[in-house]
């Protein structure tokens, strides 16, 4: 995501223009903000341990937490558990779970994919994380056994992020055509809630997909025009950016709308971006299309209510 402030103000497509779901008409139509601070706050408040804002599937690298996200990939259970404890593992799985820790790490949703990647797919691979924010992702494809770049454009992201991989640097998502040393070079991208967030979705997806070498994969999630789109959604960041003006009116106003004070951070993070733009299932599939990528498709399509698309397609050969 840039980190360049225009002069004037841009106009914001859901409050000045009733816009919230994505036409690639739009393209060019608006302008850059300051990217680096919309979500720097959340990985502040994450790293200071902070209530609503850690222990949540949406952030926390704690190893229980990777395990998870392992599971969600992979299908398989408990890969660092098992690592660690070998033959005790089964005994202390059971205490977890009859003292409910297990339903505790639920705190912020889980994921239901599939197909599932296969336990070795990563091993070995050269993976990029975009806007890798606390470093979840990254945490999981590294105990996977890839070797991962992490960028973002927020200093808490990356400082969180630096606790396990060294290879973490600030990079603007749209410098990335300028940076010949990412182009066509990852077996794996993997860039999560990012592009719709951006002023322009099209072109960021476009230079995220530039990433992936030949025969490699690009995943992305974006938001469904379902509930992000919805009115109650809007209602809410209306009264977040319009009626709040602090960082600590935003994040009291948070916590009085969140239902779990636990699950903050989801407010948070879908309230604070000035752009929160929401994009069909179709269009995704022909940005990889456009792309030049195949074997694309919608890993949580079989979920009952999708908020969000999680698509997967692999870059042609030639």
């Amino acid at each position: 995501m840039t980190n360049q402030t225009p002069s004037i103000s841009p106009r914001n497509p859901d409050f000045d223009d009733d816009l919230a779901v994505w036409n690639d008409d739009y393209s060019g139509r608006y302008k850059p903000i300051d990217y680096g601070q919309q979500f720097d706050d959340q990985w502040r408040l994450f790293l200071e341990g902070k209530r609503g804002f850690r222990d949540h599937t949406g952030v926390e690298t704690a190893d229980p937490y990777i395990d998870d996200r392992i599971f969600e990939l992979t299908g398989i259970k408990g890969v660092l558990e098992r690592r660690k404890l070998g033959p005790l593992y089964p005994v202390v799985s059971k205490l977890r779970r009859l003292a409910d820790r297990e339903r505790r790490r639920d705190v912020g949703g889980r994921l239901y994919l599939a197909p599932k990647f296969p336990i070795d797919y990563f091993d070995g691979k050269r993976c990029l994380d975009i806007g890798c924010g606390a470093g979840r992702w990254t945490k999981t494809l590294m105990a996977l056994g890839a070797k991962v770049v992490s960028v973002d454009v927020s200093e808490h992201a990356l400082r969180s992020t630096k606790r396990f991989n060294r290879d973490a640097f600030r990079l603007d998502i749209f410098d990335i055509p300028a940076r010949p040393d990412m182009q066509q070079v990852f077996d794996f991208t993997l860039c999560w809630g990012v592009v719709m967030c951006t002023h322009d979705p099209k072109r960021a997806f476009a230079n995220v997909a530039s990433t992936v070498k030949p025969g490699g994969s690009l995943y992305t999630m974006v938001y469904a025009p379902t509930y992000h789109a919805s009115e109650f959604v809007r209602g809410m960041r209306r009264k977040f950016h319009r009626d709040h003006r602090t960082a600590e009116e935003k994040i009291a106003f948070v916590f009085e709308i969140a239902q779990d004070p636990d699950n903050a951070i989801n407010y948070m993070d879908m309230l604070n971006t000035f752009y929160n733009w929401t994009i069909p299932e179709s269009v995704v599939h022909q940005w990889f299309l456009d792309a030049g990528f195949d074997n694309i498709v919608t890993l949580n399509k079989e979920e009952k209510e999708n908020a969000a698309w999680h698509v997967l397609g692999q870059r042609k050969r030639s």
